[in-house]
């Protein structure tokens, strides 16, 4: 792809040499443990309902998010630092956080900026990447982000049509569904 082989230049020439510390395997669990720490305390904000849960649970996300993203910068290994899949998945948060961020000032629906826009780039990020992965050795890892994009997609479609069906456990929803792919391609890569 020439946009991302550009963009993949630019970044190379920019960002700080990796540490190398983390292996492909502990980049993963690290975003899987970010995923669990992340919807686990939203969906403990949404139950206990406080003031300005939204707002807790979206400074929440930008320390967790900040400090992974950190960790990738500086210790991530090349190949995932500057991959497609992480185009994509930066596209698609940045995207889902953008509706977060107008839902925080009241300009779109409390459902859609705080959950469908998540499953919704669950669902397309985990599809984008099965797609990036069915090369050559890679059939396997594709089709477990496949399946879990493929879930993403019914639970963003039943959450559509009845949000008060996932409404009680909707972030345990997304942490599954953000947790699990990532855990499985984590023990295939170690």
């Amino acid at each position: 792809m020439a946009v991302t082989d550009r963009l993949r230049t630019r970044l190379t020439a920019v960002a700080p040499a990796t540490s190398g510390r983390l292996t492909e395997a502990e980049f993963l669990l690290a975003g899987a443990t970010v995923g669990a720490l992340g919807w686990g305390g939203t969906q403990t904000l949404a139950w206990l309902d406080p003031p300005n849960a939204a707002l807790g649970a979206t400074a929440l996300w930008v320390v967790l998010v900040g400090a992974f993203s950190g960790t990738t910068v500086l210790h991530g290994p090349d190949a995932v630092r500057f991959s497609d899949a992480m185009f994509v998945w930066g596209a698609v948060n940045g995207t889902a956080m953008g509706l977060t961020l107008t839902g925080l000032a009241g300009l779109v629906p409390e459902p859609l900026a705080f959950w469908h826009a998540w499953v919704g780039a669950a669902a397309v990020g985990y599809c984008w990447t099965a797609g990036l992965l069915e090369g050559p050795g890679h059939a396997d890892r594709g089709r477990a982000y496949l399946v879990s994009g493929v879930v993403a997609l019914a639970v963003l479609l039943i959450g559509s049509v009845r949000f008060s069906l996932v409404e009680p456990v909707a972030f345990l929803l997304l942490g599954v569904l953000h947790v699990v792919p990532l855990v499985f391609d984590a023990r295939r890569r170690s």
